[in-house]
């Protein structure tokens, strides 16, 4: 059954690459960024456009300075991805024509105070009425300073001067949700969302309604300002492409395990959702 939807996915493919006039072999230059959630979304679009017969996709796993100059100098076609208004927002100060917004790939990418679900909570405020029982420690990773300085100011803003910032490996992080989940224990950490443990984990996202950790940004495609022209049908594609957290927090959970390979773990996925992808090939 799975080999015979991914052919019905492969067959509208070459329905839209058979109106495409452009000459055979284009290469699409794609660029990301070490982010998890840059992997699982460049991965399903590669194996969506590897069915295109006339065209050939590189990735390149770059920081985000070099994706931006080789979009600026034409060495990349695509970006993924740009986070917008506040992230990425100087390097479109400085290459204002030559890169391009081109197209919304998720929406409220940010930091999130993380609770287990079954916790009475849904503001960080509330933490205060549960300080002993979290045993005064909220949980961030180690040697992310902006984070530890987010988090300070949620202490500040909230005034929950009970508790204490504790660095940990994200590995020791998941491990003491682990445990704290089979022994329904409380616990809080800051993370960055998309992330795979609320896929594996029953999570909830406190509101913080002071926006001490930053208010969430959207995530875009950017593109080179030739790109449009050259592959219409391609950017027509793109433009319809969106994930929601449990989209990309899904494949971020496949890529989780030791030993898998993110690009079939996007196969996968594909072969899953083939509706919703065959609504992006079609426009709808």
């Amino acid at each position: 059954m799975r080999k015979s939807v991914y052919v019905f996915v492969a067959l509208l493919l070459l329905t839209v690459a058979s109106c495409d006039k452009t000459p055979k072999h284009n290469i699409l230059r794609i660029g990301y960024t070490e982010f998890s959630f840059d992997q699982a979304v460049v991965q399903v679009l590669k194996g969506i456009l590897d069915q295109q017969p006339n065209l050939e996709v590189e990735l390149y796993r770059v920081p985000d300075s070099t994706m931006f100059n080789a979009l600026a100098s034409n060495e990349l076609d695509i970006g993924i991805s740009a986070w917008l208004p506040h992230t990425h927002h100087a390097y479109f100060d400085k290459y204002p024509f030559e890169i391009k917004v081109h197209s919304l790939l998720c929406d409220s990418i940010g930091l999130y105070m993380a609770v287990p679900e079954y916790a009475n909570l849904e503001n960080i405020e509330d933490l205060k009425d549960v300080a002993r029982i979290l045993r005064n420690t909220i949980f961030i990773p180690e040697s992310q300073n902006a984070i530890f300085q987010l988090g300070s100011d949620v202490l500040e803003d909230y005034d929950l001067h009970e508790f204490t910032l504790q660095e940990s490996t994200w590995d020791s992080i998941m491990t003491f949700v682990d445990d704290s989940i089979k022994n329904n224990i409380g616990f809080a950490f800051i993370t960055l969302r998309p992330h795979h443990s609320f896929r594996k984990y029953n999570l909830k996202a406190l509101k913080d309604s002071r926006g001490s950790l930053g208010h969430p940004e959207q995530a875009f495609i950017v593109v080179n300002s030739t790109f449009n022209e050259r592959m219409p049908l391609i950017a027509d594609f793109l433009a319809q492409v969106r994930f929601d957290f449990d989209d990309i927090e899904s494949i971020m959970e496949m890529n989780q395990v030791l030993g898998s390979e993110p690009y079939e773990n996007a196969l996968r996925w594909i072969n899953q959702n083939t509706r919703r992808i065959n609504n992006w090939l079609l426009g709808n």
